[in-house]
């Protein structure tokens, strides 16, 4: 599925929250939430989503995102 900037920066938005609340989180983990809550279809699609905000996410460890730290 193709998504507009505007749903990819709303997907963004929700893994902001999640990320906040957990500091860091597994790929499989945040697809299952978005597709369960219905923002993405595959982990494919979450993956995508994070890549395309690197600007607000980091993935030190494969796999593994994290917000990215802004002072």
């Amino acid at each position: 599925m193709k998504y507009t900037k505007e749903e990819m920066d709303r997907v963004a938005d929700k893994i902001v929250v999640l990320l906040t609340v957990k500091e860091e989180m597994r790929i499989g983990k945040i697809a299952k939430i978005l597709i369960h809550q219905g923002f993405v279809e595959s982990s494919y699609e979450a993956d995508k989503v994070l890549k395309y905000r690197k600007d607000l996410f980091i993935s030190p460890k494969i796999g593994i995102w994290r917000l990215l730290e802004t002072e």
